[in-house]
């Protein structure tokens, strides 16, 4: 890693992926209205230098890939779950040998609708208790697509999931706030009715209040008010009444204990029933079955103020009567200290209902915020019951029941159903055991501590993370030698969109919302155009993994016939130089005929591995990609056949920019 002058102040981005430190590194420029400049730099762990008049602000190093730098953040800054955010800025504290945590950011490209809206509240859950500034930063007023890249309708989060940023601040007394902006599949329509709620300039200036330490609670209130506002109109366009409306979202706010906020929502001029329902392709017991139809029958429980969320609120009166409930049902299989529990007024119950699992067993990643949602809304206090109803392997089961602690260390879900609720009641017909339950008499209390930690070091081990970071470096920015990234998506993407460029006209095309699978297709995880006026324009679709044994059978093949269906249908959206981003309304676009190749891209193993490459798995090109952590230098070895071949003196003129750190050999 480089070692910068005591002068400048020395930033490290630590996040998902190269693209994500990227986001985080572009955001902190804008802020300070300053220019990024890479610096000669190792290409697993690039440094750059944010100036402004001449003068170096920041020196910045982007260390991507969570877990790999010798630093666990849930063990070093206490966070109770392992969720992790697209970024996260630390100042370097040289002198010590310490970093220091200045806010966590997280960026989403994708519909924030159904149970995706709440997927990332884990994250931000995660820094609000250790008093980490966390910011969302989404888009608004996206478009969901069907099955033949058709516009359905545009797509928003239900407002009670912007809401609990704003509850989560307020409880937590941490900045934990989204950052809306309008999505790129927006219609001007949407644009102008959601435009007053758009923060990106607020985000920007607390992103350099936060740097420079200076007093953010301006800020922090303006960027507040606008996302309240935006819970207000996103409530006042749903079509029935199934959420709070208006200047209730602000009286909602204002009260601080779960007692209040129960006695409020209890006399709601509008009340809100709660009346969560169970898909019917999903498999229950009958017993589940009947405990969800009686507890909405007997209304038992109040609605937090939306009515599909499947997350309730029970007053401490009722406590007694849903105990008596679940003996009529379960009878004697559930245990006596879970039961006194249950029935231990006269504090509230926040009941949380999970499903959780798909078909197969495997756990639905979005349900892992649903825990964290409930907390953001009432905070530490609040008894949680969660309800698991979902299918779940049976072997999760059976570690559920001998060892729960071992099962939230190795399932993301469990670890927030265990980390942060009081008890569970599991209901699931895959359980041969029947109900079973989990309590724990030590409470849920969380521990803070500063956000300091010894400084990571360099990585020892390579793996997909940095051919990704490598192939990102050399060909994203290259518009000048003809070269377009149309899609980088290293590990923890999220395969928001596929562009090209016609360097003709200037004029972007994109895809949205791409589908996981096409028809004996496989999705890329780079795009990248090559442009000539003398030949047909190539896009070169690329598969990365650390070792070429993991690439799938024929897999040139299915990555050129993923990106042709796809290219074959009718762009999303479009731009002009120099203008927004619009629908695109008809078939009228004039879209370049280009040729479609596919490269795989892997760590070294030696030249037989990486000839034997384009026959085995049906490539144009071979690259692999050696990196030598003591010289901090990549050696990128390339074999290529065909019409490929022409790429080669492209990506060797690159290969300059940057100096010793890079070296191409051609096999």
């Amino acid at each position: 890693m480089q070692n910068f002058c005591d002068a400048a102040i020395i930033l490290r981005i630590h996040g998902d992926n190269i693209l994500e430190c990227e986001r985080a590194l572009r955001l902190i420029a804008e802020a300070f209205s300053a220019t990024v400049e890479l610096l000669p730099t190792a290409l697993y762990c690039p440094c750059y230098k944010i100036s402004s008049d001449e003068s170096i602000l920041f020196k910045v190093e982007l260390l991507p890939g969570y877990g790999r730098w010798g630093v666990v953040f849930q063990d070093v800054l206490a966070i109770p779950l392992r969720e992790a955010p697209d970024a996260l800025i630390t100042q370097l504290l040289p002198e010590k040998r310490q970093e220091k945590a200045l806010m966590a950011l997280e960026f989403c490209n994708a519909l924030p609708a159904g149970n995706n809206a709440w997927q990332r509240n884990g994250r931000a859950l995660a820094y609000a208790v250790i008093k980490v500034p966390y910011f969302y930063y989404a888009e608004i007023g996206g478009v969901e697509l069907d099955h033949d890249r058709v516009i359905k309708s545009h797509r928003f989060p239900n407002p009670i999931v912007p809401f609990s940023y704003l509850t989560a601040t307020t409880l937590f007394d941490s900045a934990c706030l989204p950052v809306y902006t309008s999505s790129l599949s927006s219609s001007n329509e949407n644009r102008d009715y959601f435009e007053s709620v758009f923060g990106v300039e607020e985000g920007k200036l607390l992103v350099k209040q936060l740097i420079e330490k200076s007093d953010t609670s301006l800020t922090q209130t303006a960027l507040l008010h606008k996302d309240l506002t935006l819970v207000r109109l996103l409530a006042a366009q749903r079509r029935r009444m199934d959420t709070l409306r208006g200047q209730q979202w602000d009286n909602l706010l204002d009260l601080q204990t779960v007692e209040a906020k129960l006695v409020w929502l209890a006399k709601a001029p509008n009340h809100i029933v709660w009346d969560k329902k169970v898909a019917k392709k999903v498999l229950v017991t009958e017993t589940f079955r009947q405990l969800l139809a009686i507890i909405k029958e007997m209304e038992i429980c109040i609605s937090v103020g939306a009515t599909n969320i499947p997350i309730c609120l029970m007053p401490g009166d009722k406590r007694q009567e849903f105990a008596r409930i679940l003996s009529g049902l379960y009878k004697d299989a559930l245990p006596t200290d879970f039961m006194r529990w249950i029935q231990t007024p006269p504090a509230p119950l926040i009941v949380v209902w999970i499903c959780g699992f798909k078909p197969r067993g495997d756990d639905s990643r979005p349900d892992r915020g649903l825990l964290p949602l409930a907390r953001m809304l009432f905070g530490w206090k609040a008894q949680v019951l969660s309800i698991v109803y979902g299918p779940a392997r049976q072997e999760m089961w059976r570690t559920f029941v001998e060892t729960p602690e071992q099962l939230a260390i190795q399932n993301g879900l469990w670890e927030a159903i265990l980390n942060l609720g009081d008890a569970v009641l599991a209901d699931s017909a895959t359980s041969e055991d029947g109900p079973l339950t989990y309590y724990s008499s030590q409470g849920n209390v969380k521990h803070q501590k500063e956000a300091i930690f010894e400084m990571a070091m360099p990585i020892t081990k390579f793996s997909e993370q940095d051919v990704d970071s490598a192939l990102h470096l050399l060909f994203a920015h290259q518009k000048d030698h003809c070269i377009f990234e149309g899609m980088c998506n290293p590990p923890g993407g999220d395969w928001s969109g596929l562009s090209v460029l016609n360097f003709n006209t200037g004029e972007e095309l994109r895809w949205t919302s791409l589908p996981r699978v096409s028809p004996n297709g496989k999705r890329p995880d780079h795009v990248i155009e090559f442009w000539s006026d003398e030949n047909t324009p190539i896009l070169l679709a690329i598969e990365s993994k650390d070792h070429t044994a993991k690439f799938g059978r024929n897999v040139g093949q299915r990555l050129k016939r993923y990106v042709q269906q796809l290219i074959d249908t009718q762009p999303t959206i479009s731009k002009q130089p120099g203008e927004d981003w619009e629908i695109l309304q008809t078939n009228s676009v004039s879209m370049p005929d280009f040729t479609v190749l596919s490269a795989g891209a892997t760590l070294w193993e030696e030249t037989q591995t990486l000839r034997g490459s384009l026959d085995k798995w049906g490539f144009d090109i071979a690259f692999g990609l050696e990196f030598n952590l003591v010289e901090e230098s990549t050696l990128l070895h390339i074999c290529a056949r065909g019409v490929a071949r022409s790429l080669l003196t492209h990506i060797q003129q690159l290969s300059g920019q940057f100096g010793r750190y890079l070296e191409i050999q051609v096999h």
